[in-house]
């Protein structure tokens, strides 16, 4: 299996914290969001991995050649935001027939990635999805638990 993130979004919600960082880099507990997935995906071995790039492109760049990612990490900017269904079509040669995990890398969705694919494989379907529930009622905030070393993105 292999995994697009999508990390090309102008982060708009979380301004004035996006205009220096990507969205996909804010740090939760000291480490970028983008991270989070990345290691997820490598233990459950869903490689390759690619990932569209739009705003504070370098950044991103930047990131995954210095942090080591580089070797299962493929990088294609977009000129002009595709959105979800945009870079799937423009992709398509990537992920051909094989299964691929399609995910928001602006979201962090902690679960075991390898249950999810076994469970994908053991039920008749052809798309699997996961979903997360919120209680914070507000939009596009990022809450700080300094007691708790935690911190919360709510889009």
């Amino acid at each position: 299996m292999k995994a697009l993130l999508l990390a090309a979004g102008l982060g708009t919600r979380l301004r004035p914290l996006t205009n220096t960082i990507p969205k996909c880099l804010v740090p939760i507990q000291g480490k970028p969001l983008l991270e989070y997935w990345l290691i997820m995906l490598r233990d459950a071995e869903v490689l390759p991995i690619l990932i569209n790039l739009h705003h504070k492109a370098d950044t991103v760049r930047r990131f995954i050649l210095d942090s080591g990612y580089g070797s299962i990490v493929s990088l294609v900017y977009e000129e002009e935001l595709l959105e979800t269904a945009g870079t799937l079509r423009k992709n398509q040669a990537f992920f051909g027939n094989e299964p691929l995990m399609l995910i928001h890398a602006d979201n962090l969705s902690k679960f075991e990635v390898s249950a999810f694919i076994e469970n994908h494989y053991n039920r008749p379907n052809n798309c699997d999805i996961t979903m997360m529930t919120f209680t914070c009622p507000i939009i596009g905030t990022l809450e700080s638990y300094e007691a708790a070393q935690r911190e919360f993105v709510y889009e």
